[in-house]
This record gives structure tokens, sequence and C-alpha cells, in this order.
């Protein structure tokens, strides 16, 4: 392989290493969003969508994710919450789901550990995987999720988080879907979602910023960045790059 071909390869490697990250750029890079009592999960991220450094370089560290079952036994719909230490912390019965769902951590900790640890280090999910087993799979994929914030003042604001609308295209299963939906999490941030009748949830969320006040003791940092996996379309085709102009024009940005 002469020089030119090797430098080409070169580029047109690192231009389809960076075609599989997502890009997030709405233009709010100095906001915190509409409301500033609160976290805005659709903080744009220019430098990076949590899959690179702020140089662009790629984060190697993947995301381990918190997998959270909710098992209704109910014959009629229920509702789930998810985190909001400050609201369902220990002092509230099931954490705030109602008393016909079982919320198990399937990560081996306990939920009442992962809930307290919320409070402690807020967090950002970048991706999430839902699926779903029982009575009404389908229906059960077809809800809408509430993003709920609060805060000690008395504001009080939500968000729709839509399963279905945000379900990644290259999915072809019937009882599981993926999605991309950038959310921080704190003690004043909680999820409601409805489980069907009968019907499991299993929810894996994968943080890609955890705030660490001991990794700054431990000599570290206080952000720690980690990469969400590619859950769908790991089989599609490679991309292919065609262009007149000189290689040497392909860049990363």
């Amino acid at each position: 392989m002469n020089e030119f071909e090797k430098e080409l390869k070169g580029y047109i490697t690192g231009a389809e290493r960076m075609s599989g990250f997502d890009s997030y750029d709405g233009g709010y890079n100095n906001a915190e969003g509409d409301m500033s009592s609160f976290d805005d999960d659709d903080i744009a991220m220019s430098a990076f969508d949590d899959t690179s450094s702020a140089t662009g370089s790629v984060i190697e560290t993947m995301s381990e994710p918190y997998i959270i079952q909710y098992a209704n036994s109910a014959t009629t719909d229920a509702t789930a919450v998810f985190l909001g230490f400050n609201d369902y912390g220990f002092s509230s019965p099931q954490f705030g789901s109602v008393a016909s769902i079982t919320v198990t951590n399937l990560q081996g900790g306990s939920y009442g550990r992962l809930i307290a640890q919320s409070n402690n280090k807020p967090f950002r999910v970048q991706k999430w995987r839902f699926q779903a087993s029982g009575t009404n799979v389908s229906s059960q994929l077809a809800q809408t999720i509430t993003i709920n914030y609060v805060d000690a003042n008395g504001n009080t604001t939500t968000k729709p988080f839509n399963m279905s609308v945000l379900k990644d295209l290259y999915q072809q299963i019937t009882d599981a879907i993926d999605c991309t939906k950038p959310i921080n999490f704190d003690g004043n941030t909680y999820l409601t979602i409805p489980i069907k009748a009968s019907t499991t949830l299993v929810m894996s969320a994968y943080p890609t910023v955890i705030l660490s006040d001991k990794a700054i003791l431990n000599g570290g940092t206080l952000t720690n960045r980690s990469r969400a996996p590619r859950l769908s379309g790991k089989n599609v085709a490679p991309v292919i790059i065609q262009t007149t102009q000189d290689v040497k024009g392909i860049t990363k940005g």
C-alpha cells in the first residue's frame, strides 16, 4: 500500500467512526433551558455527544447501565417511579411506585442504594432500552413516560418522553425499544412510568456523565464521562464516502 492509499484509508476510517455517533446541537450551548431553576434535558453539547471528549477524541470507557425491572402483578394499570430521592426516598412506600409493582435492580445492588446515590452523584442518561414481557407488550411500549422536575421553592415542570416516537428506526424486534433521550438526574428529578396490567418492563439507562466529589479526593476529576453503546443498527452496511475533492478536505468536525 503506497503513502497515498494509507492516507486515504486513514481519513475514511476516521469519517466512518464519527458517522456512528449521534449528534445533538440545538444551539443552547450557554443556556440551562426554558426555566433557570431546572436542568434541561435538551441542553446541546457542541463539542461532543457524550461519546467524545471536549477536544473531540473518543472516550473509550463504556457506560455501565442502571437496569431496573418493574413488574405489575395487578390486572389493572399502575404507575411506577424512577428515582426522585427528595420526593420518593426511603420514607416513601415502594419508593413512589404503587403496591402492585415490584421494583428490582437487576445490576446486583439494591434499588434503594441507586436512588440514594442519585442524590449524591447527579448523572446524565443518554440512551435507553425498554423491554416488555407479559400480557400487554405492544401497548406497554406505546406508553408515554413523564419527566418531572421539582425544587425547594415549589417550582415544578414536566416533559413527555414517548418511547415509541423515539424508537431507533433500525430496530426490527417487537418486544423492546432503544432510543436516545438525554436527561439529567439528581434528587429533584424523577420519571413516572405507566405499567400495563400483568406486564413487566425492564428499563436500562446508560449514564454518560456522572458527577462525583469523591473522585476529586482520589485525585481524579469531578466529571466522569463514558460512552453509551450503539444499541441498534449494528449490522447496517458501512458508510461509503464518494468525493471528487482532495481527501485532505475530509475532517472529523
